[in-house]
Order: structure tokens, then C-alpha cells, then sequence
């Protein structure tokens, strides 16, 4: 066997920097995903920067579809889009969605 000379890369170089460490980083967004008015893990929730539409975090739901985003800033303006893995719905997006 060869040695492999590939490294698996962070996902996180891709994720914007939003300045944490100033006073207002102490708010955070909760929430939960439903398919049909049942709770729903099997998706992908993205959290956008509506500034610059760069992505700032994502997250997988719990087994109850709960998913939580903390220390943010709350002065920060973003929206937020969940992907069905199972691609068998379309993208839902909250939008104006501001940390508390």
C-alpha cells in the first residue's frame, strides 16, 4: 500500500468570520425544522450574512430537528435556508432573522 498525500480540508475556511469577541456576542438563534407539521432531522440548515450572502455556520438538526446557532452578534442582520438531504422538497428560507 501507498502512502496517500491528500489532506482532508476544515469546512470551516469556507465559513465567514464574523468578529466574535466584541460586547454584543452574547445572542444565539434557535429553532426546528417540520415536514409536514412533524419534526424533521434529515436536512441541512444554513445560517447566511444578509451584508454580503456569505455563509456563516450550518448545522444538522437533532433527532427532535432542533438546531441552535450561539455566540453571535446581535446587531448582525441573516437569514436562514434549510436543504431536504432526500431532496424530496424544495428549500425552505426564514429571512430577516436576527440573533437574541
Amino acid at each position: 500500500m501507498r502512502p496517500c498525500s491528500r489532506k482532508a480540508l476544515k469546512t470551516e475556511f469556507r465559513l465567514q468570520d464574523i468578529g466574535l469577541g466584541s460586547k454584543n456576542t452574547i445572542a444565539g438563534i434557535k429553532g426546528s425544522t417540520k415536514k409536514l407539521g412533524e419534526k424533521y432531522s434529515t436536512c441541512l440548515v444554513v445560517l447566511y450574512n444578509k451584508a454580503n450572502l456569505q455563509p456563516i455556520a450550518l448545522r444538522k438538526p437533532d433527532e427532535n430537528g432542533d438546531y441552535q446557532f450561539l455566540g453571535l452578534n446581535t446587531d448582525l442582520k441573516t437569514f436562514i435556508v434549510a436543504f431536504d438531504i432526500n431532496k424530496q422538497y424544495n428549500a425552505v428560507i426564514q429571512d430577516n432573522v436576527v440573533p437574541k
